[in-house]
């Protein structure tokens, strides 16, 4: 519990990550180069920056609508790299913000979201996503759902990331709580600006994993409360959801 509420003070952690638009200044160290510092920090911002699925698999139904705050937090796995690449000591990385989904017919729904980190010198990500019901679930029947993603940045002036995702995922409703599970796969190209590419010899760099995911929602008339975690590759995710669904 003390991570997922880490998630919600990313105010005060985050600018350890993203301070100055995520400044590149590397500084090889023994054994390791610029390019492999960069290739290993986009491993842990992949892991970050994706879109979160954190609900069940129940379609939101015609004129179904939601609106929500939502937050991620990783301890980061390569601290040495973020180091070299940086020049800072990074332990985690986060992202805040807000999400809207909407349902549509024949079983569809719709989603988009925006994050920025406070103090990060405007830093943010933004995504959608298109989320089909295969099936609706009832009494004694789970609810399947599957869908696409994508993601981006802006206002990083050092680099451009973009990712692209599938996911399926698995629920069963009891009274108001609805647990669900997951997986995935998440695909990532993270590019270093022209003039920093060529300073410390940078190339883009792909990033493709499978992710594992799972959370509970706590609905109480119109509010709900999803706690989740993920499993991007290596990375350990914390993700929380607080919403106002109609």
């Amino acid at each position: 519990m003390r991570r997922l509420i880490a998630v919600l003070a990313l105010s005060s952690a985050a600018p350890l990550a993203w301070a100055d638009d995520f400044r590149i200044d590397c500084t090889p160290a023994a054994g390791m180069s610029c390019a492999e510092a960069f290739r290993d920090v986009a491993k842990d911002v992949t892991a970050v920056v994706n879109y979160k699925i954190l609900g069940p698999a129940e379609p939101a139904g015609v004129l179904g609508f939601s609106v929500a705050a939502i937050g991620s937090y990783a301890p980061v796995r390569n601290e040495d790299a973020w180091r070299t690449l940086t020049g800072r000591d990074i332990s985690e990385i986060g992202m805040a913000g807000g999400v809207v989904t909407a349902g549509l017919p024949l079983g569809f729904d719709v989603g988009f979201f925006y994050t920025g980190i406070p103090s990060s010198g405007g830093a943010a990500a933004y995504g959608a996503q298109v989320r089909y019901a295969v099936f609706d679930g009832g009494v004694a029947m789970p609810a399947l759902a599957i869908g696409a993603n994508y993601t981006s940045t802006n206002n990083i002036d050092d680099f451009d990331y973009s990712a692209w995702g599938v996911d399926a995922v698995l629920s069963k409703g009891f009274a108001f709580l609805t647990p669900y599970v997951g997986g995935g796969y998440v695909s990532s190209r993270t590019k270093a600006a022209d003039g920093i590419k060529q300073s410390y010899d940078l190339h883009d760099e792909s990033v493709d994993a499978g992710r594992f995911f799972a959370g509970v929602r706590i609905a109480m008339f119109f509010f709900d409360l999803t706690p989740e975690y993920e499993r991007f590759g290596s990375n350990d995710v914390y993700n929380l959801r607080l919403g106002l669904s109609f």
